[in-house]
């Protein structure tokens, strides 16, 4: 007789009873095993536990009890997986969850007016539940609220990745296709594999069915490429069926914070200074032009917001994006999106492209203009706006201040050479490695350099991270911007250096304090505009005994 496996559920309910099961019910046990091994792969996916050989490194709860992620990892091979741990349902729990699915589909109301529709939801599932189980009464080994759980993932949550959206340390969620396992980029492990696989091509259609239409887009063949946001402002790029992707559809969910990464928390985490942040606080007061750069997942468009949130209260900010990511605390704030096709053939019927909307942004009379990213015939019509004297924010795909100036003189953007200065300043934002004493590292995001761009050819650096120091270093003394700013504020160059240190303070005073929700964020900024002496003493007062800004001057 073949060795039983070790599966809660599966023996006898009569638990009291320990006596070995016959060669009957033997066989009877590893059949339901087997009808359990099918429904799971007949549902699509697999969701397989931890390797063996593997150890686990880290745990904690996504959804405590129900389900937590596991990291594991190979100690030969230095392999790692991550494996998402839910409590599965037994057979009874099961079935009890098929019936109530039928019983929500039929009984379900559309929510009122005005009430959100996930809330609304969760109340109807618990009332149908509880109604449900006093007809029942007591059934032993039967957790309701574990059947809720899933009536919850698999309606209003994402399915089966729906545990992926709850853990804080997941960024990206890459699905590459058919029988290939869900990749998640971790902020402590980077990318690795996780143990959900689809395994059913219907099944993998239909999540991007769902994905698509959770985001209010359409995905069908004729159209079977999605660029969205999901609710909770996640992105989504997917492709449907075998259209365009060989190995069938695929998608890519790019995680998006709610509250949104501040100066401060940057600070704290290192990837930018106090001092360094003050010097664009003090260059974007004066509407002095940026540009962030960086690959693809290096943090640019986090980067762009954080410096957003240091804007003076009372200008007029427009921003300009493909898809709604970022969220600057202003009141006199104007959100446009541009807007895909919906015709067939090349005359782009109904298509709004961000040139078009930055040509109509200049009727709203912006102080500062924000571009998403620019990667086309836009980027002129927003370097005329800079010329007419709009102040600007924008990134793009670069390396380095020499790679994105040849991007941008060459197609399809086509900026003249003389237009180059009227970009102020450049950074770069990478991801590098900390390594630690034990030869283990840990990957973080840097602003590595920043420039001034003077003329064409000449950018002097004015700022760059040592990774000897983990420091950043600053190199003002000959700054083109702070001398046009004293000439225009008629201050002298001490000046403007005693209000960096001064702003530094406040900024490291917040990072102290750990203000990152930004909006309380942008009151403190707010606050020192309004009484810049007092916040000043307030933040010095405060963190002078823990971390006195040192001078930099």
């Amino acid at each position: 007789m073949p060795r039983l496996p070790k599966i809660k559920g599966l023996l006898s309910k009569k638990k009291k009873e320990e006596k070995a099961p016959t060669p009957e019910e033997a066989e009877s046990i590893l059949r339901r095993q087997i009808e359990e091994m099918a429904r799971e792969r007949l549902s699509g996916y697999i969701a397989t536990g931890i390797p063996r050989g593997y150890k686990i490194i880290k745990r904690y709860p996504l959804e405590d009890p129900w389900s937590h992620a596991v990291i594991v990892e190979n100690p030969e091979t230095k392999d790692r997986r991550y494996i998402v741990d839910e409590i599965p349902l037994s057979r009874d729990e099961k079935e009890l969850y098929d019936k109530l699915m039928d019983i929500l589909y039929w009984e379900l109301e559309p929510p009122p007016p005005g009430v959100d529709y996930q809330e609304h939801f969760q109340r109807e599932a618990k009332r149908v539940i509880s109604r449900y189980q006093l007809r029942l009464g007591l059934l032993p080994g039967v957790s309701w609220a574990k059947i809720l759980y899933y009536i919850i993932r698999d309606t209003i949550g994402f399915g089966v990745i729906d545990p992926l959206f709850k853990d804080p340390y997941v960024e990206d969620i890459s699905c590459d296709g058919l029988n290939r396992p869900i990749f998640v980029w971790h902020r402590e492990f980077e990318s690795i594999p996780s143990n959900i696989v689809f395994t059913d091509e219907e099944t993998l259609d239909s999540m991007i069915l769902r994905l698509a239409h959770k985001a209010g887009k359409h995905v069908s063949v004729a159209f079977p490429i999605v660029d969205a946001i999901l609710p909770g402002g996640h992105r989504l790029a997917a492709t449907y069926k075998r259209e365009v992707s060989v190995g069938g559809s695929s998608f890519t969910i790019r995680k998006f914070r709610e509250n949104p990464l501040t100066v401060p928390e940057m600070i704290r985490g290192g990837t930018i200074s106090a001092e360094l942040a003050a010097y664009f606080w003090l260059a974007m007061e004066f509407k002095m032009t940026g540009l962030i750069m960086g690959v693809t997942g290096s943090g640019k468009t986090t980067t762009l917001n954080g410096l957003a949130t240091m804007f003076r209260p009372t200008i007029k900010v427009v921003t300009i994006e493909d898809t709604p990511e970022l969220r600057i605390p202003l009141e006199n704030w104007v959100q446009l999106v541009s807007r895909p096709s919906y015709g067939l053939g090349p005359e782009k019927i109904g298509e709004i492209s961000l040139y078009d909307l930055i040509r109509v942004s200049l009727r709203y009379r912006p102080d500062i203009i924000i571009v998403g990213e620019v990667r086309g015939e836009e980027a002129y019509v927003l370097f005329q706006a800079i010329a007419t004297g709009h102040g600007g924010l924008t990134t793009l795909h670069a390396e380095n201040i020499d790679a994105a100036v040849k991007r941008l003189i060459s197609p399809p953007m086509n900026i003249p050479q003389s237009y180059i200065p009227l970009m102020n300043f450049a950074l770069v934002i990478k991801r590098v490695r900390l390594y630690q004493p034990d030869g283990t590292y840990k990957i973080v995001r840097r602003v590595t350099d920043v420039w001034e761009i003077r003329d064409f050819g000449d950018y002097p650096r004015v700022a760059r991270w040592n990774p000897a120091t983990r420091e950043h270093e600053l190199y003002l003394d000959n700054s083109i911007i702070l001398k046009s700013i004293a000439e225009e504020a008629g201050k002298s160059m001490d000046w403007i250096f005693e209000e960096i240190n001064r702003r530094a303070a406040v900024l490291q005073w917040a990072a102290v304090e750990k203000i990152y929700d930004y909006r309380r964020f942008a009151r403190v900024i707010h606050q020192y505009y309004a009484n810049p002496e007092q916040v000043y003493r307030q933040a010095t007062g405060k963190i002078h005994s823990l971390t006195a800004p040192r001078p930099l001057f």
